[in-house]
């Protein structure tokens, strides 16, 4: 469990400075407490009695692992070309070649075509489909419509989900959608041109969470270790 642990905030922290990040979580659960007994001989007979004396916990285990869809700071940087969204749970839609993918990164730009792609490489969808730009000047409203040279030619198409936590993680920080999650055209949103979204890491607290882990780790490695010894003791030492 420490080692899983350890391997997200690993990578959270990994991820720190990349655009649109989200970062992820652990969820656990306890395993079933155990009812202990003590064996007791009735006489001098063979027959036993148990008696209860009480329960012992046995630690708990990763039960998944969850992803933080909390909005992270904004960077400017003036490029017409970057974008940025202000509400949560709202994502940028892509076309790639296996299918439709999400996601928080608006570092945009324009292929040889005049389409515009995101920084893996793959179109920017808008409500007409890919998006294509031919012209001089790039503006970007607030509501996602693009003017070029003062001409709208699309908007982009924003997405939103009914149930965001069944969004699955895939490469290039994009998100892949099952039925499930609901998949909605956003109607309502803010669009920030020449702004990007930053990463959701709040680094110290990963920090502090890998060295809580840490310890925990080197406890649990101790706890092991003495309830071995008990019990090596206990063999060697004692007749039973």
């Amino acid at each position: 469990m420490g080692l899983h642990q350890m391997d997200v905030v690993a990578n959270n922290l990994a991820n720190a400075s990349t655009t649109g990040f989200r970062r992820t979580d652990t969820t656990q659960r306890a395993f079933p407490e155990l009812l202990i007994h003590r064996v007791e001989r009735q006489g001098l007979g063979p027959s036993t009695s148990s008696v209860p004396i009480g329960g012992l916990g046995l630690g708990v285990t990763i039960d998944g692992t969850y992803t933080d869809f909390a909005v992270g700071a904004l960077r400017r940087t003036d490029n017409p070309l970057d974008v940025a969204l202000l509400e949560q749970d709202m994502f940028f839609t892509v076309n790639t070649g296996d299918g439709r993918r999400y996601t928080r990164n608006g570092a945009f730009q324009l292929n040889a075509d005049g389409e515009l792609i995101s920084s893996n490489g793959d179109q920017v969808l808008g409500t007409r489909g890919p998006i294509r730009i031919r012209g001089g000047k790039v503006d970007i409203d607030a509501t996602g419509l693009i003017y070029v040279d003062d001409v709208v030619v699309d908007r982009l198409l924003i997405t939103t989900f009914a149930a965001p936590e069944l969004l699955q993680r895939d490469a290039a920080q994009y998100f892949v959608a099952s039925p499930e999650a609901g998949a909605l055209a956003a109607g309502e949103f803010t669009v920030a041109q020449g702004s990007l979204e930053q990463s959701n890491v709040n680094v110290v607290k990963e920090l502090v969470k890998m060295i809580n882990v840490q310890r925990a780790y080197e406890a649990n490695q101790k706890a092991v270790k003495a309830a071995d010894d008990t019990l090596g003791k206990l063999v060697n030492e004692l007749n039973v």
